[in-house]
């Protein structure tokens, strides 16, 4: 072959190679180098905005490779990573290749990218980024002078965003990136202001919230002036639900007709999300108050608590938005809320067992005199535990385990007395066979004192009993760890 023809070849294919990447998608190819990462999750923009839950996977090879398109119509924060990594953001516009290293052999969270603004992602990656920016402004709380707060977080503003700005005039960075990357930081700052009015108004005297603080009033005030919730650039960060959010709960706690006491019955009567639902249209609009119903309605799901009134904001969510690209990514968190209320018609079979008179028991001791002559695998939950709720997973295989070893299983809800009734219905829509207790005030402080840990309790928590009502192991492995239990028993 002549050279020249082989240089046209070599020309042709990179062309070919180079335009494989659609106008408005982002190409995303990589390398993983754990065994047990098998595959790659990341999250899609939607209209430009981030949200965790706008998440699809990808599978990767044998040989460790993996590919991801995702369609992107402007410059936008996208988080990849391992299926069990901790995620990374990137900023990334329409026609963007990347690729990634994701682990090591002996670092999992390994992360590098290369592609357009390297540099800048690195960067980006190495922000503050503390799951909540309320935990961010903690450092803040006894600070009492507003003009001194406002001058420490600018001080902390400009900092992070002077490593962008020099990278941008040496045009290492595009201006869609940097302009993102200052929305982003316009959005977490403003999000700690408004933290810090929220955190002194929970903490003030409930009776005294009519003549909450004039000056944090303002400063709240001016915060959501300088930066509109129903702004553009700060939807497209990803602490903009927790902007929004805070900006729900101040306002509505400093309404004038606010009332502490209807607000707690709010929470008893399960009514507090439709309410919050009804109070979003007075300060959000058009595709802002859209994401907001639909980031609110994700939060408030996937704390598992089965709140019926989540089923009908979910079908009103869907009638007023029969379009939204957020309506697949809520079906299947609103799915087992309906499960679960189904499942409140069926009463108890034989299989399921409530401790007598388990209200008045007070320790761990009177609670096992029952069960003397048995070996126990115990675990202590509670319907507000996500942790102890993943677990159930694993009841299957652990109680095939547990019936070859001869152990029976206790389960000890430590819930308050007005969750008796959603601890009930758990049982029943976790098909939770086997022995039942709900513990009182005494026996949770008893378990408190077994647990021993400078007075608090870790839950789930797990303990082998043995046929005399001894702890023979009070941290005993977890049901997803069988082999580790089996082991123990």
């Amino acid at each position: 072959m002549k050279l020249s023809s082989f240089l046209l070849l070599n020309w042709l294919l990179f062309a070919w190679n180079t335009n494989d990447v659609a106008p408005k998608e982002i190409l995303i190819t990589g390398k993983v180098n754990v065994a047990t990462i098998k595959e790659v999750s990341y999250t899609i923009p939607q209209r430009g905005i981030f949200h965790w839950g706008l998440k699809a996977t990808s599978p990767v090879d044998a040989q460790g490779n993996f590919q991801i398109k995702i369609p992107c119509e402007q410059t936008s924060v996208v988080a990849v990573g391992g299926v069990d990594q901790t995620h990374k953001v990137l900023i990334l516009s329409p026609g963007d290749r990347v690729t990634l290293s994701l682990g090591a052999e002996k670092d999992e969270d390994f992360f590098e990218a290369k592609g357009p603004n390297e540099e800048g992602q690195k960067l980006f990656q190495a922000l503050p980024n503390p799951g909540f920016v309320q935990v961010a402004a903690r450092k803040y709380f006894k600070d009492t002078v507003i003009s001194e707060i406002k001058a420490k977080i600018a001080v902390e503003k400009a900092k992070d965003l002077k490593p962008f700005s020099a990278l941008l005039k040496a045009q290492k960075i595009t201006p869609a990136f940097y302009e993102l990357v200052k929305a982003d930081r316009d959005c977490y700052y403003a999000t700690m202001q408004a933290q810090l009015v929220w955190v002194k108004l929970v903490r003030t005297d409930p009776d005294k919230i009519k003549s909450f603080s004039p000056a944090y009033q303002s400063w709240f005030a001016e915060t959501f002036k300088e930066y509109p919730i129903n702004n553009k650039s700060l939807i497209r960060s990803f602490w903009w639900q927790e902007y929004a959010e805070t900006y729900l709960d101040v306002s509505i706690f400093l309404a004038k007709d606010f009332d502490p006491k209807q607000l707690e019955e709010r929470y008893k009567n399960e009514t507090a999300h439709t309410f919050k639902m009804k109070e979003a249209p007075s300060l959000f609009n058009g595709e802002f108050l859209e994401y907001f119903q639909f980031s609110y309605l994700y939060s408030a799901c996937l704390q598992k608590d089965y709140e019926k009134e989540l089923i009908a904001l979910f079908d009103q969510f869907k009638q007023q938005y029969p379009q939204s690209p957020f309506t697949q990514y809520l079906q299947p968190l609103v799915d087992p809320i309906v499960e679960y209320h189904q499942a409140q018609a069926a009463g108890f079979s034989d299989q399921y067992h409530f401790v007598e008179n388990y209200a008045n028991l007070n320790s761990l001791e009177e609670a096992l005199k029952p069960f003397k002559g048995k070996k126990l695998y115990i675990d202590v939950w509670a319907t507000w535990c996500g942790p102890c709720k993943a677990e159930f997973a694993h009841k299957v295989e652990l109680k095939k385990l547990l019936a070859e070893k001869g152990y029976d299983i206790l389960y000890i809800s430590i819930d308050e007395p007005e969750r008796d009734e959603a601890w009930k219905g758990m049982i029943k829509f976790y098909k939770l066979e086997g022995n039942h207790l709900r513990t009182n005030k005494d026996f949770t402080n008893d378990l408190v004192k077994i647990f021993d840990q400078g007075g608090n309790l870790s839950i789930p928590w797990y303990l082998i009993v043995n046929e005399e009502g001894k702890i023979v192991n009070a941290k005993a492995k977890r049901p997803s760890n069988l082999k580790g239990l089996e082991g123990q028993l």
